[in-house]
């Protein structure tokens, strides 16, 4: 009986997760299968450090001023 009602309380909130999709970008959220080895890949490239040169590019975009703002 506990697992039947904890599928329905993980059954209702995902209903209201996608609702509020919906609501907010118009469409539902995708569900991306992936196999074992891409996800492995996945959460080992997350788990890096990331690039060095990377960040300092990233924040070199990041302190640039944006095009609207003329001076």
């Amino acid at each position: 009986m506990k697992n039947f009602l904890l599928t329905l309380w993980y059954r209702y909130k995902e209903w209201r997760y996608e609702r509020k999709c919906i609501k907010y970008f118009g469409a539902k959220p995708e569900k991306i299968y992936l196999p074992a080895e891409n996800y492995d890949f996945l959460v080992k490239k997350l788990q890096e450090p990331p690039d060095p040169e990377a960040m300092k590019r990233l924040k070199e975009l990041f302190e640039r001023t944006p095009p609207w703002e003329t001076k």
